[in-house]
């Protein structure tokens, strides 16, 4: 399996010095970083690309704001093409939404983004939180009705597995319904039913043996680290994420 970083996780060291702090991913055995924010789009791309070269770190996604995507695809588009991106994701503004039509809506406006993104050689994928399950409408969430008027060809979804399972669903059973939809899937765990908190990986109680099963069935090409709150220094928990991965799983 191949492992990235979702650099959201170690922000704290980019706001920092990203030059350090992709160092430091880097010597902790990271091949991989999916961006979100800082340095993607706010460093020269030229720049960006020879030192992550140097470093030997590849970087495979970004996450992007649906309104960057809306407003000026192009400049977001040729920056990660140029930067040697595979993905980029995005995510609407669930909170607002207030009927099926808003969803509808949305779906085609991804299926523009998915069109875009291919002229330029990408792929365009949707990330969730929570409320994509806990907002319904007409019985059915709002996740429901986005993979099933997006096209298949042209837009993806990336499973956050914390997000799903806070929302009280089984991330396995998303997951097995995204056949060839599924190139990406971010790695968080839960501390416990009651608190819902996060914490590192493989501390908690959400089946990675089960979810990377699943994920291998429907076509899963990387699999990202992600803790939006460390409970230790930023470093140090991805670090145990990936010796986690490495102990329990085949990590490239």
């Amino acid at each position: 399996m191949k492992v990235a970083l979702q650099l959201y996780t170690v922000r704290d060291k980019i706001k920092e010095d990203y030059v350090s702090a992709l160092k430091a991913v880097a010597k902790v055995g990271y091949k991989y970083v999916e961006f979100a924010g800082h340095p993607f789009m706010s460093v020269e791309v030229a720049e960006l690309k020879d030192f992550l070269q140097e470093i030997g770190i590849q970087p495979i996604s970004a996450h992007v704001g649906f309104r960057d995507m809306e407003s000026k695809p192009d400049g977001v588009l040729s920056y990660a093409k140029e930067l040697g991106l595979k993905y980029v994701v995005s995510e609407p503004d669930i909170r607002k939404m207030s009927s099926i039509d808003d969803c509808l809506t949305a779906a085609k406006k991804m299926n523009e983004m998915g069109r875009k993104a291919k002229e330029y050689g990408l792929k365009f994928g949707m990330h969730n939180h929570a409320v994509e399950f806990d907002k319904k409408f007409n019985g059915r969430t709002v996740y429901d009705i986005l993979v099933e008027n997006t096209d298949p060809s042209l837009v993806f979804f990336q499973p956050d597995v914390f997000w799903i399972k806070y929302a009280g669903y089984d991330p396995v059973e998303v997951i097995s319904r995204l056949k060839n939809r599924c190139f990406l899937v971010h790695l968080k765990d839960m501390k416990d039913e009651a608190s819902k908190d996060m914490i590192e990986l493989g501390q908690g109680i959400i089946d990675f043996k089960a979810v990377i099963d699943a994920c291998e069935k429907v076509g899963t090409e990387y699999y990202i680290v992600e803790n939006d709150r460390p409970s230790m220094d930023s470093i140090e928990s991805v670090r145990l994420a990936l010796e986690f991965l490495k102990e329990n799983f085949e990590v490239e």
